[in-house]
């Protein structure tokens, strides 16, 4: 009976000591992981002090949003022809003006649906010259060049070509012009700088905040009708 009840006992004891073993192999719950970092962070390093594209589009959006619905626009008998003047870069980088330009008369013509008309000034020296030719107002050069060609007298050699005369022709014709490009009834100009902050001074980062800020001025009057500013936050890094 003695050795019954200690077989019993150690059959008792070998399970104890493999249910500790099992408990301890068990695997733990897992901890859920996650790749997400601050936006920051995300960006490549050399767009961290840099305006993107997005932020162009973004800031040109609203404020298409905002200047359709102004009472000089709204209210107008006709739409308003606008033209867009240089956008003014007061920040430390390199900023190309004429991509901005024609995000803000993008966004503005889709948000408009014609309520403002934009005087095209990247043609206005085309536009001149094609009333000029139309008017009679033209001044026409061509110049006629007579050349000789001599076959050549051995294998391999080029052909000679001589210049034997050449001639020149001016037409030149007076008219006026009667028809004269739009007037533009408002100008859209704008600039761009942009601040720095840091928790202590001469800290390698910090944020720095691009202000976008847009006015839309009357071209008679020279009255500001409309004004308004945006921001863009972004972490950068100082020298």
């Amino acid at each position: 009976m003695r050795n019954i009840f200690r077989k019993g006992s150690l059959f008792t004891g070998a399970l104890a000591v493999l249910a500790v073993i099992a408990g301890c192999s068990t695997p733990g719950t897992a901890v859920p992981t996650t790749s997400r970092r601050p936006p920051a962070q995300a960006l490549p390093g050399a767009i961290l002090d840099q305006i993107t594209v997005e932020d162009l589009r973004a800031a040109a959006d609203l404020m298409a949003r905002d200047l359709i619905l102004q009472p000089f626009v709204l209210r107008a008998n006709r739409p308003p022809i606008v033209a867009i003047k240089p956008i003014e870069n007061k920040t430390d980088l390199e900023i190309d003006p004429d991509i901005f330009q024609k995000t803000m008369r993008v966004k503005l013509m889709e948000r408009s649906g014609g309520k403002i008309l934009f005087r095209d000034e990247e043609s206005h020296k085309y536009t001149i010259e094609e009333r000029l030719k139309q008017s009679g107002k033209v001044q026409v050069e061509s110049t006629t060049t007579k050349q000789r060609i001599t076959n050549p007298t051995r294998v391999g050699q080029p052909l000679q070509t001589t210049t034997s005369s050449q001639k020149q022709t001016r037409y030149t014709e007076e008219g006026t012009v009667e028809k004269k490009v739009a007037d533009a009834d408002f100008f859209l100009t704008g600039l761009i700088f942009s601040t720095t902050e840091v928790a202590q001074t001469g800290a390698p980062q910090g944020m720095r905040y691009f202000q976008f800020q847009f006015r839309v001025t009357d071209a008679q009057s020279n009255i500001i009708m409309w004004e308004k500013e945006y921001r863009v936050k972004r972490q950068g890094s100082f020298k």
